[in-house]
């Protein structure tokens, strides 16, 4: 799965589908846990990013943006840790201001990288979470 990208010819992926097997050894169980596992909190991230930035809490933006970003870089939803590094460099500005559009592509973001998921492991796999 891939998504275009503003003034470069060749898109990037959403997720890194090589990357998400190497985690997983193969073990088509194991993706969907995994899977699920990071569904379930990105979406929490997410959340806790929106109420960050609400309320104008730089540390707690800082902290989720980072989380996300290495949870996503982990499992390669490259698309979503792009998106994320880009909110956690804004909670680090002296007047952090994340871009206006952020809520949109990071939700755009993870819908994709849920898809290119679902397209991998079959519907289902964000309600594998424990």
């Amino acid at each position: 799965m891939v998504e275009p990208v503003q003034g470069v010819g060749a898109p990037r992926p959403v997720v890194d589908l090589g990357r998400f097997a190497e985690i997983s050894g193969g073990d088509a169980e194991f993706e969907r846990e995994i899977a699920g596992e990071y569904c379930v909190q990105a979406r929490q991230l997410i959340e806790e990013i929106a109420a960050t930035i609400l309320v104008g809490d730089a540390h707690r933006l800082r902290r989720a943006a980072h989380t996300l970003k290495g949870s996503s870089h982990t499992i390669g939803a490259d698309a979503v840790a792009r998106l994320a590094a880009e909110l956690e460099h804004a909670a680090v500005c002296p007047t952090p201001e994340p871009p206006d559009d952020w809520s949109v592509r990071l939700e755009a973001a993870l819908l994709a990288t849920e898809h290119a998921l679902e397209l991998r492991l079959g519907p289902g796999h964000e309600r594998g979470a424990a």
